[in-house]
This record gives C-alpha cells, structure tokens and sequence, in this order.
C-alpha cells in the first residue's frame, strides 16, 4: 500500500494536474474529470493499483503516468511517478484505456436549417442563443446545432475545428434553466485550440475563459475551455509569431490571468490583461466587451509586480 511520502508526492501531483482533491477509502482520490469537466469529482483514482476512472463519461486508464500524460504535464512528474511506480508499459496502457473518437452526437442537428413545423426543441435553442446574444451569423459561422434526444438532449452543441477543417472538440450546453450539470462535453483532452479553423495568427489574439465569452468578443478569439493555457496553444503562440495577446479571463482568475502575462511578456509578446470586475465577457456582451478591448492598456512588467503581490496580500 502507498503511503508515507510516496504517497504525499503523488497527491500532490494529481492536486497539481487537476485541481485539489478529496480522499476516499481505499486509498483513492476524487478529482474533477477534465475530459468531461462534470461539476462534481467523479473521476477516481486508485493509488496502489494507479487506475483511474471517471464515474460520468467513462474514461479509464491502468496508469497515473497514462492519465497525466494525456494532460501534458511537467516531465518532471512523471520521472517522479516513475521512480514511485516504476516505469508502465505505455503501449499496454493505451491500447487498453477507453479512447473516445471524437465526432459530433448523432442527434446532432444544425441550427441555421429551420425545421417544418412546430418544434419546441429547436425553439428553446434558438431563444436560448438569442438570449446569450448569438446571432444567425454566428449560428452559420461556427457550425452551432443542437440535440433534441440522446445523451446530450436538450443542449446547444458548439462545435471547434482544427487548422485542417477536423473536428478536435465541441462543447455541450444545456439550454434549460432548470437543468443542474449546464454543460456535458466530451470525453477527450482538452489541449486543443478552439475555433482553429477561425483564427489569424498574423493579428493580435484575445484568450477568454469559454466559447460563450468568445462570442462577446467575437474578433480572433480563443477559448481556453477554463483558466489553464495548456500546451498546444502556448506553443503554437509562439511557433506563429503572435506579436500581441490580451487576456479576459473572468475576476476570479487574476492569479491564471497573471501566470499568462508573466508567460507572455517573458517571451516579447505585447500583453493586455483585462480584468473584468463583476460578470465576465459572456454576461456582458458585446458592446461593454469591445469598450473595455478599447480602453485596456498595455500591461508592463510593473503592473505585473503590482498583480502578483496583490494576489499574495488577496490569498
């Protein structure tokens, strides 16, 4: 049985790659699932036999070293799990987790074709896009439909596609009020850059929490899919040349916010980090959106200082 400082080490690697978790008996973790980001922990893991499983979308794994290795984490970690567990069969192990290929529901259903008829289904998602300020234009742009059956009944599908056209993710939202887990997405990693396809990286990019936020900013903007910049993304920022980036994440992220323009200005990229101070860029809109992209300044190396230490006086 793990124990000791064995144990303590991968904890808190695991606390590290997917958020601080919950002990259960048996000497296993509960943590938050980033394949289907479910509201609850559902995704366990076993630190003696290291298998790991998520309760909601069913991906599993025979390794710790597998599960991190899906979320790119330092290498570092995973020579430390190395020297725990020794070295797993990475062949073995992939060839024997669950992998979901990815593609659209097939209840899926386009948007911008109005169905004959008297449709509530259809309805609800229309008012409900309406509602969060999407346009027709928008609904034909990025692909937007919906399912009115299935696993994700009742719920707006956004699909991304990558720089080839491929569909690397979409994002599921429920577009009844009433309905407790808002957003079921699929079980697949999400180190992708959404609305690839979409993006010029020879102009200046705007990064945003969730692809509601990216529809009130509308121009080049990417959604992190929460407030992590995973590595595809950073890399590619780089690769491409991207001379300016600003940052919009929502006002409880300034600690992510400040990670990402320490990132950034490290690397000669301009920076603009714009700190919403109530509702985030999707409850604001458009038009309060763009006024604050107006209006933000240049963010230096001072007014990082000036961040970093009121987040340790904040915390």
């Amino acid at each position: 049985m793990l124990s000791g400082k064995n144990k303590l080490t991968v904890i808190n690697i695991l606390d590290t790659a997917l958020g601080v978790g919950s002990s259960l008996k048996g000497n296993e973790q509960a943590h938050h699932c980033p394949f289907c980001n479910h509201h609850k922990k559902k995704l366990q893991v076993n630190l003696d036999t290291q298998r790991w499983h998520c309760w909601v979308c069913d991906s599993k794994g025979r390794s710790i070293q597998s599960l991190l290795r899906k979320l790119n984490v330092d290498i570092r970690d995973l020579n430390k799990l190395k020297d725990i567990y020794g070295e797993d069969d990475y062949t073995l192990v992939e060839k024997d987790e669950y992998v979901a290929k990815l593609q659209l529901p097939s209840e899926f259903k386009q948007l911008h074709f109005k169905p004959k008829g008297f449709n509530p289904e259809y309805n609800q998602a229309i008012n409900y896009l309406k509602e969060r300020g999407i346009t027709q234009a928008d609904i034909v742009k990025y692909n937007i439909g919906y399912c009115s059956e299935g696993l994700y009944f009742g719920r707006v599908i956004v699909p991304s596609y990558d720089e080839n056209g491929d569909l690397n993710y979409f994002v599921a939202r429920s577009y009844y009020k009433e309905e407790r887990m808002k957003y079921k997405n699929p079980p697949v990693n999400r180190d992708v850059i959404v609305f690839d396809n979409q993006i010029n990286w020879n102009e200046p990019i705007t990064l945003c929490e969730g692809v509601f936020d990216s529809f009130s900013i509308k121009r080049n903007c990417i959604p992190l899919l929460g407030k992590f910049l995973l590595s595809k993304l950073k890399n590619k920022i780089i690769e491409k040349g991207v001379k300016e980036v600003t940052i919009m994440l929502d006002s409880d992220a300034i600690a992510d916010s400040t990670k990402h323009t320490d990132y950034f200005l490290k690397n000669g990229i301009k920076v603009r980090n714009i700190i919403p101070t109530d509702k985030d860029a999707g409850e604001m809109g458009f038009k309060k959106v763009n006024e604050l992209l107006k209006g933000a300044k240049q963010t230096g190396w001072d007014d990082l200082v000036l961040s970093k230490l009121n987040n340790i006086w904040i915390n």
